[in-house]
């Protein structure tokens, strides 16, 4: 007689335990004190199996990240062996089309290439390993700077190097590339984000109480910061050649230099200038008159008809667009952010020779008012030079120089009073 088999109980699958436990919760099938004792069993089991799932979530996580960046350093590797190394060997192109093209690309390999090291052998602190990266991956911001001058140089290539055009085909249906160009020169530009979903992922899957949480949190901080100085590095290039577009569009003999250090276009559109005055020539885009911010308010008038003003220095300018209302209150918040963050940069402190104190045009305007009267007489000594210069006084170096403009000319005065008599 065969000798029965042991039986070994079979784990339930989750969601069959959910169910049980939400049965027995609802219906009074067992006694009280059984019924507390089953459903603290059932709900031990569904934490113990969500810690392991989680667990497997985290490790797979981990996995992701080691092995997208194998990939990309793959294609990094594709794009110098294949494209940029024989470029320069058989000079194809000058280093300067060559600069366009890849940018800093090897360095930028270089640094991945570390990471990938330091990855493998530290799968559970990877949040302190892209710590130690992170500074390092600011040489993205180059590269991503000067993206548009690639996409710009690749577009050209037909006219402007057709035998570099068709190397690039050639290299692009190898069996051993099977990419185009442009799609590997967009990769370390779509990398920073990607280490920002990734890592994100990671820190889901972490538990708080994991002793490389506070880590992958500080590297998640880390990595947002470097992927936000990167776009308003590219966003402060965009805003710079809409501005020279724009500068280049202007007609007219007398036209104004807008692209000027600190300015930076903060919105355009469609307006109608409502005034008594012919509109002329409706086709030229001329500029008419610059304002200062710090003198100006935007207020809206009638935003369901599309109506706003200006007011600068007493002078009111009232504009109409057509998609009103959302488009009036678009303008108008616009308009008064710019203008209270201008008028809030006029009164930043600036540092004197004594503490920091905010300026006061006002109050050195009558300071140096005071001071004129110091320089009355010609013959005697400018004794009160040396208040003036000294830098322990309390007065900015730009009012010194005004008040010593102010003696000269009261010198001047005198002297030519004197010669003329």
């Amino acid at each position: 007689m065969d000798e029965p088999s042991s039986f070994v109980p079979m784990t339930p699958p989750n969601h069959f335990v959910k169910e049980l436990r939400g049965v027995l919760d609802q219906q009074n099938i067992l006694s009280a004190k059984t019924k507390q004792k089953v459903l603290r069993d059932l709900d031990q089991h569904i934490c113990d199996d969500n810690e392991k799932r989680i667990a497997k979530l985290r490790i797979r996580s981990i996995q992701e990240i080691c092995v997208s960046e194998t990939n990309y350093i793959h294609q990094l590797d594709k794009l110098i062996t294949y494209f940029k190394r024989p470029i320069e060997e058989q000079k194809l192109a000058s280093s300067q089309v060559i600069g366009k093209l890849f940018g800093n690309v090897e360095t930028i390999l270089n640094v991945n290439k570390e990471l990938l090291v330091q990855l493998h052998p530290a799968k559970e602190n990877i949040g302190q390993v892209f710590l130690n990266t992170a500074p390092f991956l600011k040489l993205y911001s180059v590269y991503a700077f000067n993206y548009k001058n690639v996409l710009d140089t690749l577009q050209d290539l037909p006219k402007s190097h057709p035998k570099l055009y068709r190397f690039v085909c050639a290299q692009e249906s190898r069996p051993d590339v099977s990419a185009k160009l442009n799609s590997l020169l967009i990769t370390p530009i779509q990398r920073i984000p990607r280490y920002l979903l990734l890592l994100r992922e990671l820190q889901n899957y972490t538990s708080t109480e994991h002793q490389g949480y506070n880590d992958i949190k500080a590297a998640v901080e880390q990595i947002s910061k470097v992927a936000d100085h990167i776009n308003n590095l590219v966003q402060e290039q965009e805003n710079m050649s809409r501005l020279v577009s724009i500068q280049r569009s202007l007609s007219g003999c007398g036209k104004v230099n807008i692209v000027l250090p600190g300015r930076k276009l903060i919105k355009e559109g469609p307006l109608m200038k409502v005034s008594p005055e012919e509109w002329v020539d409706p086709e030229k885009l001329v500029c008419l008159r610059v304002l200062p911010l710090n003198k100006c308010e935007a207020k809206s008038i009638m935003y369901k008809r599309g109506l706003f003003s200006i007011n600068c220095q007493s002078v009111e300018f009232v504009f109409y667009t057509m998609d009103a209302p959302h488009a009036t209150c678009s303008w108008v918040e616009m308009l008064q952010q710019s203008i209270d963050k201008c008028k809030a940069n006029s009164l930043m402190p600036v540092k004197r020779c004594g503490p920091l104190k905010l300026v006061k045009r006002k109050k050195e305007y009558n300071t140096n008012r005071t001071n004129e009267n110091c320089y009355s007489s010609p013959t005697k000594k400018m004794k009160s030079d040396s208040t003036i210069v000294r830098p322990n006084q309390n007065m900015s170096y730009i009012a010194s120089a005004k008040n010593l403009v102010f003696s000269f000319g009261s010198t001047l005065k005198k002297l030519v009073g004197r010669n003329s008599v």
